[in-house]
């Protein structure tokens, strides 16, 4: 990859985290935190100890999310996680320098009109925080680390009991069944958004690489983002040169990783990816016997 598309790219990844930053915090502070509602994640414990001890949101999130930077250095390497540290001090600031009272205040939204648009509007902004290959911390990286210490079958099943726990927890402490609903059907709603924004209909992906360089890919492959390969020798049909082509089944927070992998390691490789409906074995969803 020359400099030139090295700028552009390192460009973008700011630009979409900005962005994507700036999309969960309106969507937060417009439609959600006024309701008590939230999507999970450390925004959820953060929402409760508004509510309580009215402490500020975005403190909290910078309280909850620094332990479990300093396990995710340890664990991935400051590589992995220097874009969620930003992308998470960037959250923190965002919810407290932009102020929507006056919006809030002259024009209520009732809890379904909010849990409908708070959970478009933050699942656009993690699309785009995705895109650039971060995250807001919380949940994801609490489910990572997790994923990272013991031997589970999905990493999505970590997820889910987390955000359960969390939102749970919402209802329990202000005692209001009506508002956990709600903050579950925006949890599902953003969910889909980052699925659609993100990665397009379908979840897992099948992605093809064709490279003269198949050792320097192999390796991050497996070693980053912990997935298997099949790798088959090829024979160019115009060059007659010899050529490596990989096969391997990721998830939709992966490919942003992959792309990077692909660029760092051989910028001349060609890379495809297909939708696939369902993947099963090791590390996806098994089927039932």
């Amino acid at each position: 990859m020359n400099i030139r598309c090295k700028k552009l790219k390192s460009f973008l990844e700011v630009f979409y985290i900005i962005l994507g930053v700036y999309l969960v915090s309106l969507g937060t502070n417009i439609f959600l935190l006024p309701h008590k509602m939230t999507t999970g994640g450390a925004s959820g414990i953060a929402t409760i100890l508004y509510y309580i001890f009215n402490i500020p949101m975005g403190l909290s999130i910078l309280l909850i999310n620094l332990p479990l930077f300093i396990v995710s250095i340890y664990k991935f390497g400051i590589k992995f996680s220097i874009k969620t540290v930003i992308s998470t001090l960037l959250l923190a600031i965002f919810l407290e320098l932009f102020d929507y009272s006056y919006i809030t205040n002259n024009s209520p939204t009732d809890l379904f009109t909010s849990c409908i648009f708070g959970g478009i509007i933050t699942g656009l902004g993690l699309s785009f925080v995705f895109k650039a290959g971060a995250s807001t911390g919380g949940s994801d990286l609490l489910a990572q680390i997790i994923y990272k210490m013991i031997k589970v079958e999905r990493l999505s099943n970590i997820l889910l009991i987390i955000e359960f726990v969390i939102i749970s927890a919402v209802i329990i402490v202000f005692k209001d069944i009506n508002i956990g609903l709600y903050s579950l059907v925006a949890l599902f709603i953003s969910t889909k958004v980052i699925d659609l924004g993100f990665s397009g209909v379908d979840y897992v992906k099948v992605v093809t690489i064709i490279t003269k360089k198949s050792d320097k890919i192999i390796q991050p492959i497996l070693n980053d983002l912990k997935r298997g390969a099949t790798v088959t020798n090829s024979l160019g049909a115009h060059t007659g040169e010899e050529i490596t082509t990989i096969t391997c089944i990721i998830t939709r927070p992966q490919i942003s990783k992959i792309r990077n992998i692909i660029d760092e390691n051989d910028s001349d490789a060609i890379m495809y990816i297909t939708s696939a409906s369902e993947a099963a074995g090791n590390g996806f969803r098994m089927n039932k016997k």
